[in-house]
């Protein structure tokens, strides 16, 4: 069976509460080896903590979306960051969002500089939401001496070949499942740099809720615009998120 690693998903989102146990044992039993759940703002953090505490196989980060700036003090999401350093193989999501956030730009860079900062101190890699702003936190993460994964990454060919070149990484979600945009991307990312999403349980490749056994549509969808064996693109993708979160 293909082994795969779902690198970021939300099931600690209430449509999972009645079936949550079911959607993480069905993804293991259909080959994902790992699942790795993102906190956003302290509430999600401490939720995505209580799943990966209570599935051996579901992995925490642990962030403040540029969406949620508004919502939580980025000081006490920092320090919840600090006490649970042990129990996380990330920070994120963090980033920039020019799109849907309502803190402004400029707010918006000094929080992120802040989880940049943290992610160097503490050795861990970051993930990053870059909606619109792919470029601008490309820009700020060269500044620092870290390992970026720019979460469904939806940014230009250009961009994301200067991100590959600074040895960091894409990852993209189950939009290459239906995206023309997204399968191009697939077809010139590189492997050795590539990671895969379900960023569950939005973008599902069918209607409703995503889940996370679905990441292997999206490796299939980049198998075909890559003309790879889809366990070429398995074997790669694994690796990368092995060697990444250390899962």
């Amino acid at each position: 069976m293909l082994e795969l690693v779902d690198i970021h998903c939300h099931i600690d989102f209430s449509n999972f509460n009645g079936d949550r146990k079911e959607v993480i044992l069905r993804a293991l039993r259909e080959g994902v080896i790992s699942i790795i759940n993102s906190g956003y703002d302290y509430k999600s953090n401490e939720r995505t903590l209580l799943i990966s505490e209570s599935f051996e196989d579901v992995y925490a980060t642990l962030g403040l979306s540029p969406n949620r700036i508004h919502v939580d003090d980025y000081r006490v999401v920092v320090d919840q960051i600090r006490d649970n350093v042990d129990k996380i193989v990330g920070i994120g999501e963090v980033g920039l969002d020019l799109l849907k956030a309502k803190a402004s730009l400029e707010e918006q860079k000094k929080v992120f500089r802040h989880f940049l900062s943290l992610a160097e101190e503490l050795n861990k890699p970051i993930v990053i939401h870059a909606r619109k702003a792919e470029s601008l936190a490309f820009d700020l993460v060269k500044n620092y001496d870290v390992v970026a994964v720019f979460h469904c990454y939806s940014g230009s060919e250009a961009v994301m070949k200067n991100i590959e070149d600074a040895g960091h990484y894409i990852s993209l979600s189950t939009l290459v499942c239906f995206s023309e945009k997204h399968k191009k991307l697939a077809e010139k990312v590189g492997l050795d740099n590539l990671l895969l999403e379900t960023d569950s349980p939005f973008l599902s490749p069918f209607r409703g809720r995503n889940e996370p056994k679905n990441v292997i549509y999206a490796a299939k969808a980049v198998a075909e615009a890559k003309g790879l064996e889809l366990a070429e693109v398995a074997d790669a993708t694994t690796r990368n998120a092995q060697k990444v979160f250390k899962v």
